[in-house]
């Protein structure tokens, strides 16, 4: 089959089309930053085709999905969370919100059959009101990626009249590829260093970290099985960043010890995602942390 996928050289986007190829399929990647780094394992493929641009460009989302015959899409495409997202606002309004809206009617323009959408956990509320955030959790981003991420869904609940669409809600994904500023490669380095862990916050705040194959996992379980709908897609497992820390160290064997830094955390609070709706409707199964972090700490030619 003829794929479209969005972000396709990006974290979660490149593990993606390597798992389409495998399969067999003929992948159409989009990349706005041409960087092939994550998939230059890809580069020499029959199967996979990178097309460099922007999300926002009308004739050329229409035409890779005309001329290629696209029957199914993967939106993985958007301007990343920042800390700074308040000072250019519209940015992610003309990417996410627009690159999404163009997206959405160039498939439905074109005839395809399936729509995977990548939304987030950034758009529940702050706190949570209930543990763990189900889909019926209210959603009331309280920033700007969060609030275009949840616009984006809403054109898509318009476009499901039209086409199978399916909505995913990642927590906290890691994994091979992921930026080295993020909390798990930022403590696998100090501990592989023994250097002190340093934690925002006093350390109790939760999130739910989820392994990059296993979101994988979700988008493709979401194309094949072809339920549409809006699913979360985490691990289901709550861990406090002072627990982060302490497995990384107990893993690695390190001799880090955990400092905290006095400074405030932006997610002071606990947080994870059920997923019971995935594992029901999809099969969807995660594995549990300590796995995904042993796998990934592989990657650190660590031996665990």
């Amino acid at each position: 089959m003829n794929i479209l996928v969005t972000g396709a050289t990006g974290f979660i986007g490149s593990h993606l089309c390597k798992q389409l190829i495998q399969r067999g399929h003929h992948v159409f990647a989009v990349s706005h930053s041409g960087r092939t780094h994550n998939i230059k394992s890809l580069l020499q493929c029959k199967e996979f085709h990178l097309e460099t641009g922007d999300i926002r460009d009308v004739d050329m989302m229409r035409n890779i999905i005309k001329n290629n015959r696209v029957k199914a899409v993967f939106h993985l495409a958007a301007q990343l969370r920042s800390d700074s997202d308040i000072k250019n606002p519209f940015l992610y309004f003309d990417i996410n919100v627009g690159g999404t809206l163009n997206i959405l009617n160039a498939a439905y323009l074109n005839s395809v059959d399936r729509f995977i959408y990548s939304s987030s956990m950034w758009v529940y509320s702050e706190s949570p009101q209930y543990l763990p955030v189900d889909e019926r959790h209210p959603v009331q981003p309280s920033a700007i990626y969060g609030v275009a991420k949840l616009a984006g869904e809403l054109y898509c609940n318009l476009y499901s009249k039209a086409m199978n669409i399916v909505v995913l809600r990642y927590s906290n994904a890691y994994g091979r590829g992921e930026r080295e500023s993020y909390a798990i490669p930022t403590f696998i380095n100090q501990a592989l260093t023994n250097r002190p862990i340093k934690i925002h916050g006093d350390g109790t705040q939760t999130s739910d970290f989820v392994y990059v194959d296993d979101i994988v996992q979700g988008n493709l379980l979401a194309w094949e099985k072809n339920k549409p709908g809006v699913y979360n897609i985490g691990s289901g497992e709550e861990i406090s960043v002072r627990e982060l820390a302490k497995r990384i160290i107990n893993i690695t064997n390190s001799k880090s010890e955990v400092v905290l830094t006095g400074k405030n955390t932006e997610r002071p609070f606990r947080f994870f995602l059920d997923i019971t709706k995935a594992r029901k409707a999809l099969g969807y199964s995660p594995r549990s942390f300590d796995e995904g972090l042993r796998t990934y700490l592989k990657e650190f030619n660590v031996e665990v």
